[in-house]
Protein backbone atom coordinates (compact mmCIF):
# COMPACT_ATOMS: atom_id res chain seq x y z
CA UNK A 1 0.00 0.00 0.00
CA UNK A 2 1.27 3.76 -0.56
CA UNK A 3 2.15 5.53 2.51
CA UNK A 4 -0.59 7.82 3.85
CA UNK A 5 0.42 9.74 6.58
CA UNK A 6 -0.63 9.63 10.08
CA UNK A 7 -2.72 12.50 9.93
CA UNK A 8 -4.35 11.40 7.25
CA UNK A 9 -5.26 8.62 8.82
CA UNK A 10 -6.32 9.97 11.66
CA UNK A 11 -9.33 8.60 13.72
CA UNK A 12 -12.77 9.10 13.04
CA UNK A 13 -14.85 10.02 16.20
CA UNK A 14 -18.03 11.10 14.87
CA UNK A 15 -20.21 8.68 14.14
CA UNK A 16 -21.82 10.51 11.19
CA UNK A 17 -18.93 10.77 9.74
CA UNK A 18 -18.22 6.61 9.50
CA UNK A 19 -21.43 6.29 8.35
CA UNK A 20 -20.74 8.77 5.06
CA UNK A 21 -17.52 7.07 4.98
CA UNK A 22 -19.32 3.95 4.61
CA UNK A 23 -21.45 5.11 1.86
CA UNK A 24 -18.80 6.66 0.04
CA UNK A 25 -17.24 3.34 0.24
CA UNK A 26 -19.91 1.13 -0.73
CA UNK A 27 -20.64 3.84 -3.70
CA UNK A 28 -17.12 2.92 -5.31
CA UNK A 29 -17.65 -0.36 -4.54
CA UNK A 30 -21.22 -1.08 -5.73
CA UNK A 31 -21.41 1.41 -8.29
CA UNK A 32 -24.63 2.70 -7.37
CA UNK A 33 -24.99 6.06 -5.91
CA UNK A 34 -25.24 7.24 -2.44
CA UNK A 35 -29.26 7.71 -3.01
CA UNK A 36 -29.82 4.30 -3.92
CA UNK A 37 -27.74 2.89 -1.53
CA UNK A 38 -29.05 5.04 1.19
CA UNK A 39 -32.62 4.03 -0.84
CA UNK A 40 -32.44 0.16 0.13
CA UNK A 41 -32.46 1.05 3.61
CA UNK A 42 -29.42 -1.15 4.44
CA UNK A 43 -26.83 1.37 4.95
CA UNK A 44 -27.08 1.35 8.64
CA UNK A 45 -27.67 -2.08 8.85
CA UNK A 46 -24.57 -2.73 6.88
CA UNK A 47 -22.45 -0.49 8.37
CA UNK A 48 -23.57 -2.27 12.27
CA UNK A 49 -22.51 -5.45 10.68
CA UNK A 50 -19.22 -5.06 9.19
CA UNK A 51 -18.03 -3.10 12.61
CA UNK A 52 -19.48 -5.79 14.91
CA UNK A 53 -17.78 -8.10 12.43
CA UNK A 54 -14.15 -6.46 12.12
CA UNK A 55 -14.20 -4.80 15.08
CA UNK A 56 -14.30 -0.99 15.27
CA UNK A 57 -10.30 -0.95 15.08
CA UNK A 58 -10.17 -2.59 11.36
CA UNK A 59 -13.34 -0.24 10.66
CA UNK A 60 -11.33 2.75 11.11
CA UNK A 61 -8.49 2.00 9.46
CA UNK A 62 -10.53 0.89 6.51
CA UNK A 63 -12.63 4.11 6.55
CA UNK A 64 -9.25 6.23 7.29
CA UNK A 65 -8.04 5.42 4.10
CA UNK A 66 -10.90 5.50 2.53
CA UNK A 67 -11.39 9.31 3.25
CA UNK A 68 -8.18 9.73 1.94
CA UNK A 69 -8.94 8.29 -1.49
CA UNK A 70 -12.40 8.60 -2.19
CA UNK A 71 -13.89 12.79 -2.49
CA UNK A 72 -16.81 12.99 0.07
CA UNK A 73 -18.88 14.57 -2.42
CA UNK A 74 -19.48 14.64 -6.31
CA UNK A 75 -18.76 11.85 -8.57
CA UNK A 76 -16.27 9.23 -8.75
CA UNK A 77 -13.40 8.99 -11.77
CA UNK A 78 -11.62 6.44 -13.43
CA UNK A 79 -8.69 6.84 -11.30
CA UNK A 80 -10.30 7.15 -8.77
CA UNK A 81 -11.48 3.96 -8.78
CA UNK A 82 -7.66 2.90 -10.09
CA UNK A 83 -6.45 3.44 -6.79
CA UNK A 84 -9.16 1.97 -4.78
CA UNK A 85 -8.66 -1.26 -6.72
CA UNK A 86 -4.90 -0.58 -6.05
CA UNK A 87 -5.32 0.11 -2.18
CA UNK A 88 -7.64 -1.48 -0.86
CA UNK A 89 -9.19 -4.37 -2.70
CA UNK A 90 -5.81 -5.63 -3.61
CA UNK A 91 -4.60 -5.06 -0.40
CA UNK A 92 -4.13 -8.13 2.01
CA UNK A 93 -5.58 -5.71 4.64
CA UNK A 94 -8.52 -4.38 3.17
CA UNK A 95 -9.06 -6.18 0.19
CA UNK A 96 -11.54 -9.17 2.36
CA UNK A 97 -13.06 -6.73 4.18
CA UNK A 98 -13.88 -4.74 0.41
CA UNK A 99 -15.33 -7.63 -1.39
CA UNK A 100 -17.10 -8.82 1.52
CA UNK A 101 -18.97 -5.36 1.60
CA UNK A 102 -19.73 -5.58 -2.26
CA UNK A 103 -21.66 -9.08 -1.29
CA UNK A 104 -23.52 -7.12 1.58
CA UNK A 105 -24.44 -5.05 -0.73
CA UNK A 106 -25.50 -6.90 -4.01
CA UNK A 107 -26.63 -10.58 -2.00
CA UNK A 108 -27.58 -9.96 1.72
CA UNK A 109 -24.62 -12.22 2.72
CA UNK A 110 -21.32 -12.58 4.59
CA UNK A 111 -18.80 -15.19 4.08
CA UNK A 112 -16.23 -15.78 6.31
CA UNK A 113 -12.85 -13.70 6.22
CA UNK A 114 -10.31 -15.99 5.18
CA UNK A 115 -8.49 -17.80 8.14
CA UNK A 116 -4.92 -15.98 7.49
CA UNK A 117 -6.40 -12.17 7.26
CA UNK A 118 -8.33 -13.72 11.03
CA UNK A 119 -4.97 -14.60 12.22
CA UNK A 120 -3.08 -11.55 11.74
CA UNK A 121 -6.09 -9.15 12.35
CA UNK A 122 -8.34 -10.94 14.62
CA UNK A 123 -11.63 -12.22 14.61
CA UNK A 124 -14.71 -12.23 16.20
CA UNK A 125 -17.09 -15.16 16.41
CA UNK A 126 -19.71 -13.05 14.38
CA UNK A 127 -17.46 -14.06 11.45
CA UNK A 128 -19.96 -16.15 9.96
CA UNK A 129 -21.20 -17.54 6.92
CA UNK A 130 -24.63 -15.88 7.20
CA UNK A 131 -27.41 -13.71 5.43
CA UNK A 132 -27.81 -10.19 7.34
CA UNK A 133 -31.54 -11.14 7.31
CA UNK A 134 -34.85 -11.30 5.24
CA UNK A 135 -34.50 -7.42 4.93
CA UNK A 136 -31.19 -7.98 3.32
CA UNK A 137 -31.89 -10.36 0.99
CA UNK A 138 -35.17 -8.19 -0.08
CA UNK A 139 -33.21 -5.28 -0.62
CA UNK A 140 -30.06 -6.82 -2.28
CA UNK A 141 -28.61 -4.42 -5.09
CA UNK A 142 -28.59 -7.92 -7.04
CA UNK A 143 -32.30 -7.80 -8.17
CA UNK A 144 -31.98 -4.03 -9.45
CA UNK A 145 -29.35 -5.18 -11.33
CA UNK A 146 -30.74 -7.96 -12.86
CA UNK A 147 -33.80 -5.68 -13.18
CA UNK A 148 -36.33 -8.40 -11.28
CA UNK A 149 -37.65 -8.90 -8.01
CA UNK A 150 -36.71 -10.69 -5.15
CA UNK A 151 -38.44 -14.59 -5.79
CA UNK A 152 -40.90 -15.07 -2.85
CA UNK A 153 -40.62 -11.47 -0.98
CA UNK A 154 -41.49 -8.70 -3.04
CA UNK A 155 -44.10 -9.86 -6.09
CA UNK A 156 -44.28 -6.64 -8.95
CA UNK A 157 -48.12 -7.06 -8.99
CA UNK A 158 -50.97 -8.87 -10.02
CA UNK A 159 -50.87 -9.47 -13.94
CA UNK A 160 -47.56 -8.27 -14.78
CA UNK A 161 -46.09 -11.42 -16.23
CA UNK A 162 -48.17 -10.61 -19.02
CA UNK A 163 -46.46 -7.29 -19.71
CA UNK A 164 -43.24 -7.51 -22.23
CA UNK A 165 -40.06 -6.92 -20.33
CA UNK A 166 -37.74 -3.74 -19.97
CA UNK A 167 -35.69 -4.54 -22.95
CA UNK A 168 -38.39 -5.79 -25.17
CA UNK A 169 -39.44 -3.69 -28.30
CA UNK A 170 -42.12 -1.79 -26.76
CA UNK A 171 -41.80 -2.69 -23.20
CA UNK A 172 -42.02 -0.80 -20.33
CA UNK A 173 -39.30 1.25 -17.82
Amino acid sequence: MTRLSNSALRAISNPADSLALFVDLSYVLSGFTRVELWGTGMVQTYYNEVNLIIGAREMGKLLGVSRVIIPQSGNVTKAIEKVVEKEILQDSRYGPVARNIIRLWYLGAWDQLPRTWRNIYGATSFDTDHIVSAEAYQESLVWIAGETHPMGAKQQGFGTWALPGPDSHGGVK
